[in-house]
């Protein structure tokens, strides 16, 4: 199994490089659901948002919408070099199967140390294989706009 860390790290190379089904995998249970709640709340057919939700969509439906995801998880991140990320694990208590990653820049030199810009929440979820992996939960942005 992945690390908390590496998972983090997928992920935003993913929304970076724009590999939204990749995005899409690595995203859980609780993260879609409320990707596919906002989606509803904001007009989007409700029989989409179940084939969505039940991986019945068709490839194009699935592809314009995760394409609007990543655009969402890149304004999330608007004004950061993207280039330039790096990953801490955050060492404060967790819940048991749960983790977060915060997501730095580094800052000119005499600045001191890196400025946050968003953190990744992770939790442990079974996979269909019987396994269980490191999924996204939520990606939160500390940038302001």
């Amino acid at each position: 199994m992945m690390s908390p860390l590496e998972t983090a790290k997928d992920f935003a190379d993913a929304v970076v490089w724009g590999e939204h089904r990749k995005v899409w995998d690595l995203m859980g249970l609780e993260a879609r659901t409320t990707v596919l709640k906002v989606a509803s709340d904001r007009g989007m057919d409700e029989t989409l948002v179940a084939r969505l939700r039940d991986g019945t969509a068709s490839d194009g439906e699935r592809d314009e919408f995760l394409l609007d995801l990543i655009n969402g998880l890149r304004a999330d991140l608007a004004g950061t070099d993207l280039d330039a990320l790096e990953y801490e694990d955050d060492e404060s208590p967790q819940e048991p199967g749960r983790a977060r990653v915060v997501i730095t820049v580094p800052v000119a030199v005499g600045f001191g140390g890196n400025l946050p810009v968003a953190s990744v929440e992770l939790a442990v979820e079974p996979t269909t294989e019987g396994d269980a992996e490191w999924r996204i939960q939520r990606l939160v942005p500390q940038v302001t706009k």
